[in-house]
């Protein structure tokens, strides 16, 4: 089985259906999205209306999913601005769906959880070794997909118990040991942060045991225009063409 994963789709719909129409083109049978659906992008309404319809969804709430639900939460200014946008664009339904989310979903052989399963409600950034052990540790499963640093990266523990790290190249299968432990940082959709302005997200064949980080071109252009249309920080919409 294909399971496609996306995180940080951050309100971008042209990113998320770029990525959509490129999983299924592969067969992704179902779908897994690490959080953050909302935040910084122009179409919150019509993200979350498509990622609630995924097949077989799997979905974890991120630190802006949080957001838009506690008002009391600290914040940067132009964040808070969107976010109180955003707010004021959900349905009922949509509300009731991000309340609804958990922070960490196991399953029998895989976690899901946005930031770090140390402390999934933290919010804590996954940016060394050290850290993504720490998860690992706390996740209890040799495999744990996780997002919210919009950067793609694989952390992987050696036969001697030492953790290293590395960028995965585009396109290219990784096969996972069965006696291995990996921490995989999926990147982003719709906000990717690496220099690279191209979508993000893995294809995760289960029955393999491989996963693929697929980079995926879409119209960032027109994203930017409905940022500057909707009023929203002109920052979020130069940042899409710098992938920054």
């Amino acid at each position: 089985m294909r399971v496609a994963i996306l995180s940080d789709v951050h309100a971008n719909i042209e990113a998320l259906s770029a990525c959509l129409a490129h999983a299924a083109a592969r067969d992704a049978e179902r779908f897994v999205c690490l959080g953050d659906s909302v935040g910084y992008g122009p179409d919150p309404r019509l993200v979350l209306g498509l990622v609630m319809s995924l097949p077989g969804l799997v979905a974890v709430r991120g630190n802006h999913d949080e957001a838009v639900l506690a008002r009391e939460r600290p914040m940067p200014p132009e964040v808070a601005e969107v976010v109180n946008w955003t707010r004021g664009q959900l349905s009922p339904a949509q509300r009731a769906f991000l309340a609804g989310l958990p922070y960490l979903v196991r399953d029998e052989t895989v976690a899901y959880v946005h930031a770090s399963a140390e402390s999934p409600n933290r919010w804590e950034y996954i940016e060394s070794s050290e850290r993504a052990a720490a998860c690992a540790d706390a996740a209890e499963r040799r495999l744990v997909f996780v997002g919210h640093v919009h950067i793609p990266r694989i952390y992987y523990e050696t036969p001697g118990g030492r953790w290293r790290e590395y960028s995965p190249e585009d396109g290219h299968a990784v096969p996972l040991s069965p006696r291995g432990r990996y921490v995989v940082n999926v990147g982003s959709v719709g906000q990717p942060r690496d220099g690279n302005s191209a979508s993000c997200y893995v294809i995760h064949d289960r029955g393999r045991n491989t996963i693929v980080f697929h980079r995926v071109p879409y119209d960032y252009v027109r994203t930017a225009r409905r940022i500057r249309e909707r009023a929203l920080p002109p920052r979020f919409a130069h940042r899409l063409a710098e992938g920054r």
